[in-house]
């Protein structure tokens, strides 16, 4: 689907007649966290159409700890602080900050909402693993998706199946691997199976809109309903992720970046150099968080020592575990680890390709050559070879 230029769109009206504009398109050519506060009135206009009950917002949870929840009412926002105070108390379900309950909870619900928000996985296995006012999560889910004209999936478990849907490695109580047959909306890991199948379409003509994290970040959800309320399509990736906040790659912005190029690992946490040896996954995890942060715009995990454990990825749980072992790369050229891949940066300088068109080819930097096989080597040539050409051919 192409994507408009809607980032200052006026037709469709709005509150007082403010343009209604598609925040995820003006994120993906800004600094992280600008968009909100140089938007932060036109932010407030959109959520209000939810606070003034034009539009309808259904907020379910499945097996979930409720992180997303308190990850999204910790956002920092002073400016719409007063927005999204009446936004939470107008949502027309949400299990853990209605007022209502009981009955009073399950008559607010709307049955045909603007927009569905399920956090947390949905067992088929163990229905009961998962109810709303006595009924499964999954006939809730169902029920409500087909009749809604958004369908987002916060956090990953309901983008992905998340922990509920790690493997049983013990075979525990002869449960099978999948202990509930957690599973996400549209994905179960990175397979699509999904409890809404993979032709699932929304009123809008759109796949479940995912928002990986475990947490996710509360600007992810709030830039993302914002665009959706004002009628916006975003542009999604593979994983039906928004590319502007699961494009950049963790390990391309690493504070540590320099460590890995000079090949300096720490051999346990805590110690000084590139950490990953002892678990990191941020080669193989797409977020912005590097810029954006966390804690009102103020650190991220490796501020404080802790390796990138890959929660925004699918598969997270088991795909990154045990967290404090090297994580083996699965790479165009083959299996990959960390001492088979500086190589890379000799063999693109003898080659007279760039630095960044090796880092591409193989998903790391510099290290040494002599470990890597010869095979692997004069694939991983060929490929970057192909890769500046290609570029080459792009600037010209």
């Amino acid at each position: 689907m192409t994507q408009p230029d809607c980032s200052t769109d006026t037709t469709k009206g709005g509150q007082g007649g403010a343009s209604r504009r598609n925040f995820l398109q003006l994120a993906a050519g800004a600094a992280a966290g600008t968009v909100i506060t140089s938007y932060t009135a036109e932010i407030g206009s959109a959520l209000g159409q939810a606070i003034d009950g034009d539009l309808e917002v259904v907020w379910l949870q499945g097996q979930a700890c409720t992180g997303c929840t308190i990850s999204t009412l910790q956002g920092q926002y002073p400016s719409l602080e007063g927005v999204l105070k009446d936004f939470r108390v107008e949502v027309t379900f949400h299990p853990t900050l209605m007022p209502e309950a009981g009955e009073d909870a399950m008559d607010s619900m709307s049955m045909d909402p603007d927009v569905l928000i399920v956090e947390g996985s949905v067992p088929v296995d163990m229905p009961s693993a998962a109810t709303v006012g006595g009924r499964a999560i999954y006939d809730w889910v169902q029920e409500l998706a087909p009749e809604s004209d958004y369908v987002i999936g916060v956090g990953n478990c309901a983008a992905f199946g998340g922990w509920p849907a790690a493997e049983n490695k013990k075979d525990l109580y002869g449960l099978g691997e999948n202990v509930t047959g957690a599973r996400g909306l549209q994905f179960e890991q990175r397979q699509e199976r999904g409890v809404l199948g993979p032709d699932f379409e929304s009123g809008a003509g759109l796949p479940v809109i995912n928002l990986g994290g475990c947490p996710i970040h509360p600007d992810y959800l709030l830039l993302t309903l914002a665009t959706v309320l004002n009628g916006h399509t975003p542009e999604l990736d593979r994983y039906n992720r928004p590319k502007p906040f699961y494009e950049p790659l963790v390990h391309d912005n690493c504070q540590l970046r320099g460590y890995f190029d000079r090949g300096e690992f720490a051999e346990k946490p805590g110690d000084e150099g590139c950490l990953l040896k002892v678990g990191c996954a941020g080669p193989y995890t797409n977020c912005d968080d590097q810029q954006r942060l966390w804690n009102d715009g103020t650190s991220v995990c490796l501020d404080v020592g802790a390796a990138c454990i890959g929660c925004m990825e699918p598969g997270f749980w088991d795909r990154f575990t045990p967290f404090n072992e090297e994580v083996e790369r699965q790479s165009v050229v083959g299996p990959i680890t960390a001492e088979h891949a500086g190589w890379a940066g000799v063999a693109a300088a003898g080659a007279g390709i760039g630095a960044h068109v090796a880092r591409k080819a193989t998903g790391y930097g510099h290290f040494t050559k002599d470990d890597a096989p010869e095979e692997m080597k004069e694939e991983a040539t060929a490929e970057m070879k192909e890769e500046a050409t290609a570029e080459q051919d792009d600037s010209n």
